[in-house]
């Protein structure tokens, strides 16, 4: 499934980067985390599998509702 971001209304373009933007953040804190050791290792997991979870919502949600788009919404001409 391919969207054009251009394509998306600003509030469905602010869900989908701030899903990417946890998605990124998610997945590099378990690279950070061996920086720590073991004392912080449980937190930086916990941590990561949310911003995981949280960013699969809201990128499914941007998704979701770029298919209710309408043209009028979008900004193109009706034919």
């Amino acid at each position: 499934m391919c969207i054009g971001r251009r394509n998306l209304d600003p509030k469905t373009r602010r869900f989908l980067a701030f899903g990417n933007l946890c998605l990124a953040i998610g997945l590099s804190l378990p690279f950070l985390g061996k920086c720590y050791g073991l004392r912080h290792h449980g937190w930086f997991d916990g941590l990561s599998g949310f911003l995981l979870g949280i960013s699969l919502v809201f990128i499914v949600y941007a998704f979701r509702r770029s298919r209710r788009c309408s043209e009028k919404q979008l900004g193109g001409s009706p034919q």
